[in-house]
């Protein structure tokens, strides 16, 4: 009598493909649905290594080498990767893979492109100038790069090597800088478009090579740009974006460079009740006010603990109320962090509840960035 795990499912592939859309997330579960038939099994796998995280630590090493030799049908069913390299120094030891040393340009390049189909790459580390080498043959469409000081040069490549299929970049911890011996970027790269970028996440980033010599993104329609990082609102960008999310900035700030058309604005804001001034000061300084439909602004501090200046509350209204008689506006939300209180605007801004043009939440993630939970803790 045959095994069960020799046996065809007697179930249709379609019912069998519901079951493990269902337990995409249960790998355990999923490892046990793969053992059932051949059939199954088929199915399973794309859904199990659909995920992998290449890491670049020596203890690591031995086991990723044996999955490569002893599986490479496997790599084909990877779609997101992560790659971290969290000890610096294993670019820099003699470790030995085979007979070459590891995690050299040659090898990187080597090891990213062994796997065809990547769609999502979040890398840590790993050497760029491979990265790009890499890029440049996959259909990759969703970037993040973390942790990286390079050359301008550097930078750019990567984005270039994606230029045509990158919906989304997310860029944390980057600086750019420029050496003596390294010419511009507008030099050594020629002037990028990227045909397919929708979506652009700024963290902590200085020095970006952001502008209309080297680069062109004439499709982004997202925009989220932190507090800490000097990315220029120049000719590189478009005229006009759907949603735009920067950090209310409570002190003078000079004219913006350029000035777009924004539907949604999404303001992050220390959450002090003095802030409203400077959330409108900081609308005025990016965008044309007149072109917003929805404001929302998340607060990160309990606005209990500060009480507003008289005329703060009714010149933000007022503002708001003119910009729905003469422009597009028609909503505001205020984002409270989970322990804030419920009541906190609760006889706030009565002529914008009245017309149903207001409302908040709590502890609940943003509506127009949900990033800002993973940068800012809500």
């Amino acid at each position: 009598m045959d095994s069960p795990s020799s046996q065809n499912s007697r179930i249709p592939p379609e019912i069998v493909s519901i079951v493990i859309k269902a337990l995409e997330h249960d790998k355990d579960t999923l490892k046990n649905c793969s053992l059932t038939c051949t059939v199954w099994r088929t199915l399973c796998l794309p859904t199990l290594f659909q995920t992998l995280t290449i890491l670049g630590d020596k203890g690591y090493m031995d086991a990723f080498r044996r999955f490569m030799i002893i599986a490479p049908h496997l790599r084909t069913h990877v779609r997101s990767a992560t790659l971290h390299i969290s000890d610096r120094d294993s670019l820099e030891d003699d470790y030995v893979f085979g007979s070459s040393r590891w995690l050299d340009d040659e090898h990187t390049e080597s090891l990213v492109s062994s796997f065809p189909n990547i769609l999502n790459a979040d890398c840590f580390h790993y050497p760029l100038d491979s990265l790009s080498s890499a890029f440049s043959q996959m259909p990759i469409t969703n970037l993040r790069l973390q942790q990286y000081t390079a050359s301008p040069t550097e930078f750019l490549r990567v984005l270039a090597a994606g230029s045509k299929t990158l919906r989304s970049v997310t860029l944390d911890y980057i600086q750019c800088y420029n050496s003596s011996n390294t010419p511009p970027a507008t030099q050594s790269v020629p002037k990028t478009t990227m045909s397919a970028l929708e979506e652009l996440n700024v963290t902590f980033c200085t020095n970006l090579p952001f502008e209309p010599e080297t680069i062109q993104m004439p499709r982004l329609r997202a925009l989220f740009v932190s507090d800490d990082s000097d990315v220029m609102f120049s000719e590189c960008l478009p005229d006009a974006l759907n949603t735009l999310a920067v950090d209310v900035y409570d002190y003078e700030q000079p004219p913006s460079s350029k000035t777009l058309l924004v539907e949604n604005f999404c303001l992050l804001s220390p959450g002090y009740w003095d802030c409203l001034p400077a959330v409108r000061d900081t609308i005025k300084r990016y965008s044309v006010p007149s072109s917003i439909q929805h404001i929302e602004v998340v607060l990160h501090q309990d606005p209990l603990y500060e009480q507003p200046e008289p005329g703060d509350l009714e010149t933000f209204e007022e503002f708001l109320l003119d910009l729905h008689e003469t422009g597009l506006f028609r909503k505001l939300t205020i984002t409270m962090k989970g322990d804030s209180h419920p009541q906190a605007y609760a006889d706030k801004f009565p002529t914008l509840r009245l017309l149903g043009l207001f409302e908040t939440r709590v502890g609940l993630s943003s509506v127009l960035y949900p990033r800002s939970a993973e940068i800012y803790g809500h």
